[in-house]
């Protein structure tokens, strides 16, 4: 068996941030919902939903919903929310 020793100094890779937006309302707008779908949280999530949707009555709305609960959202499903929707509701550790 062999012990390789790795050293813990590194560059620390930044991300790229675009500029920050802010939303003057919700009504309106379109919304994607990112949520893990945590057996514990199905019931309170659909509800919360509708809710939403009640209230803010938006034009458009995307989900993601992971296949895992363990396992980050893919990544091209949150670059498409970003570009195509106004907010997005992340919840119960998605």
């Amino acid at each position: 068996m062999t012990i390789q020793l790795v050293s813990p100094t590194s560059y620390v890779e930044k991300a790229q941030r675009d500029k920050e937006r802010s939303l003057d309302t919700l009504k309106g707008k379109k919304v994607a919902y990112v949520f893990n779908q945590h057996g514990a949280a199905l019931a309170f999530w659909k509800a919360f939903e509708v809710q939403l949707e009640n209230e803010f009555h938006p034009t458009s709305a995307q989900r993601v919903y992971k296949e895992s609960t363990w396992q980050p959202a893919p990544d091209d499903d949150i670059r498409r929310i970003v570009r195509e929707t106004d907010y997005a509701v992340v919840g119960v550790g998605a």
